[in-house]
């Protein structure tokens, strides 16, 4: 009865407990229910033991019926409480230990079924471990194939899903630019073909954006610096961008905008522009410095200037170089005539190679007229290009050309040669003219220009005395100037003059003249239609300070006998321009007649 009572109220314990409810319970949930299965082993134990105790008292063949109930129930205990390695021995031995005892252990003979009974319990025992540790192993090897086939499928999914990023990440690399995380050019052309059709009724515009004076701070303050800018401008230009348009890096400090078709999108592109320019000419803040650049840009329309979309893009293109000659920071619609301007420009970088090494550009000599000597100071020599196919191609057409390809080198290296070589064979027994010959800034940023300006004279055999370089204003620029100073210095030590050309026009240069040991400024043509109102002012304040500071003072431009009048009697002594004479091929060309109109101005 107790049996039954025992084996229905275990029963009741393990109801509702199915596989899948114990695979999901909690740990806490399974603790507990293992708790009561072993409550309920023992109490089981427990009733077979009290058994042993009742049937120990009558002395008759029952007790063996016992003992091999109580042996097969631990044989089966041995089994079925494998996986509860104490539960089950205690199970065991409160059976077999007491039953061993109390059974048999009245009398000799049963002493002898004590000892085979205890032996028994060690078996099961044993028998117990090794089925406990067979079958944990068997549970855990097959819980880790479990473990393992769950990892291999999440590591399967993890790595179809990375994959799925990598391609994406790879998607957005090769159509966005990883500096400023705007589309590329790639990623435009094919939103361009998305949304530009040319027959959709309407125009559509492109701007191509080019900033003005990034590659100065580029080079002087370092890439991470110009990275940090581009960074800047792009937050600026971002926030002006209309939702229907697309902004793409090009290259550089290039980027295109592109607006879709619209209602009078010729005057939006414009507007915004202008906006965008306004936008980037505001000093940007980088470690406690404010720099400033600019911005350039070119518009071109669709279809009306272009067919397709990588001509549209090229039209805006060519506009914007044409912003960049005409004085950039601004917006310059594109026509037609500017392709065939940039053609020109490229047959132009394409010959010159060819020029330089064989020598093609010859020079011409214009003489610089010292007034009050009434004789000839020296001759200024000027660049000149007559081309078989492109004909004509005057300096200021070459001259920009050279510098933006870094020819400007080469060239200026063979104009230099040839000047001085043709220098010597002027100097008479009484006179040697000086010979100017223009030096790009690109040549005295050059660590040694000096250096080669010093071997051309020893190979020419011109005394440096007879040699007058003339640069531009443009070497008063901050950018690299301890390079041009260290240059001129060079230059002054082996005796060569340096003078300053087309002065007054920029960099407020009367003020830095103290710091460069230069020889004579050149006062810029553009002074002399205005010598009786601003441009006498100017020219009065240039001899002011350079008789204070020792340097002579040149007037180019000079046409008319009035003008050389008006200048001499403001203190200038050396004049060039046409009055005097034009370049010519040979200094020696009217060298009689030059003189005569002086004595004649005079």
């Amino acid at each position: 009865m107790a049996t039954t009572i025992v084996g229905a109220f275990r029963y009741r314990l393990g109801a509702g407990l199915s596989r899948a409810v114990i695979l999901g319970g909690t740990p806490r949930q399974l603790a507990r229910w293992r708790r009561r299965f072993a409550g309920g082993l023992y109490l089981s134990a427990a009733l077979w033991a009290a058994l042993s105790l009742l049937v120990s008292r009558s002395h008759d063949p029952s007790q063996y019926m016992v003992a091999i109930i109580l042996a097969a129930l631990a044989a089966g205990g041995s089994a079925t409480t494998a996986t509860m390695r104490w539960e089950g021995r205690i199970y065991i031995a409160a059976m077999l230990g007491p039953a061993s005892i109390l059974l048999f252990g009245h009398d000799r003979q049963g002493l002898v079924m004590t000892i085979l009974g205890l032996v028994f319990l060690f078996v099961m025992l044993v028998a117990h471990n090794r089925n406990y540790v067979a079958l944990s192993g068997s549970i855990l090897l097959k819980n880790e194939n479990v473990d393992l086939v769950r990892d291999l499928q999440t590591l399967n999914t993890d790595l179809e899903h990375r994959i799925d990023e990598r391609t994406k990440a790879l998607a957005d690399a090769a159509n966005s630019d990883s500096l400023t995380g705007l589309p590329n050019r790639r990623r435009l052309l094919s939103w361009m073909h998305t949304h530009l059709e040319a027959d959709s009724g309407r125009d559509a515009a492109a701007l191509f954006l080019d900033l003005d004076r990034f590659k100065q701070i580029n080079d002087v303050m370092g890439h991470d610096v110009g990275d940090r800018i581009l960074r800047a401008v792009v937050d600026r230009l971002g926030g002006l961008i209309p939702d229907d348009a697309m902004l793409a890096r090009w290259g550089g400090d290039e980027f295109v905008l592109v607006l879709g078709h619209g209602d009078d999108v010729s005057h939006q592109a414009e507007q915004i522009g202008h906006a965008l320019i306004a936008a980037v000419a505001q000093p940007f803040q980088i470690d406690g410095q404010s720099l400033s650049i600019g911005l350039s840009a070119g518009m071109a329309m669709f279809p009306a200037d272009a067919s397709t979309h990588e001509a549209l893009i090229l039209a805006a293109d060519l506009a914007v170089a044409e912003v960049k000659r005409q004085g950039r920071g601004k917006v310059l619609k594109f026509r037609k005539s500017y392709a065939a301007t940039q053609k020109r420009r490229f047959d132009v970088s394409r010959a010159m190679p060819e020029a330089i090494q064989f020598e093609q550009i010859v020079l011409h000599y214009q003489p610089i007229i010292n007034w009050r000597t009434e004789s000839i100071h020296g001759y200024e020599a000027l660049a000149r290009w007559n081309h078989p196919q492109l004909g004509t191609i005057s300096p200021d057409e070459f001259i920009p050309v050279a510098e933006e390809t870094d020819r400007i080198i080469a060239l200026g290296d063979l104009v230099l040669r040839r000047a001085c070589a043709a220098a010597v064979t002027w100097a008479t027994s009484d006179h040697a003219p000086v010979v100017a010959v223009n030096v790009s800034v690109k040549q005295l940023r050059e660590s040694d220009f000096a250096l080669r300006v010093a071997q051309i004279l020893a190979q020419t055999g011109l005394p440096a005395g007879q040699l007058e370089l003339e640069v531009t204003e443009s070497v008063f620029a901050e950018d690299h100037i301890d390079a041009t100073r260290l240059s001129i210095e060079s230059l002054r030590a082996i005796g060569v003059s340096l003078l300053i050309d087309d002065f007054g026009t920029g960099y407020s240069s009367l003020s830095r003249l103290v710091s460069f040991p230069v020889t004579a400024v050149k006062i810029d043509k553009s002074f002399m239609s205005t010598l009786d109102g601003n441009g006498g002012a100017v020219v009065e304040s240039t001899v002011m300070i350079a008789r204070g500071l020792g340097i002579s003072v040149v007037a180019e431009g000079v046409e008319t006998a009035e003008q050389a009048k008006l200048l001499s009697a403001k203190g200038v002594d050396l004049f060039q321009g046409y009055y005097f004479g034009r370049p010519s091929a040979s200094v020696l060309e009217g060298r009689d007649v030059r003189l005569s109109i002086a004595m004649r101005a005079s």
